[in-house]
């Protein structure tokens, strides 16, 4: 038989209960699902003056360009999608 002292004791119980809960943690993430993020086509804008490529959720018709500032304006088919 070997001998264990209370501090070794202490660190056993204390490690175990961490990998424990440690493995617990990863099974139960892996099993949760994330919902994927789908953008409507309808929010991205592609500016007609630098061909800059942005999101504008707030407007439908007309937009301004973050990096040059133009206005621009959807056409009707885009406006569909």
């Amino acid at each position: 038989m070997f001998r264990l002292d209370v501090t070794m004791a202490i660190f056993l119980y204390l490690t175990s209960s961490l990998l424990a809960i440690f493995a617990l943690w990863i099974f139960f993430e892996r099993k949760a699902v994330l919902p994927k993020f789908v953008r409507e086509k309808a929010d991205v804008w592609e500016c007609t003056i630098c061909a800059y490529t942005y999101v504008d959720s707030k407007h439908h018709e007309i937009s301004q360009c973050p990096q040059c500032k133009s206005y621009n304006k959807k056409s009707p088919e885009e406006r569909l999608l």
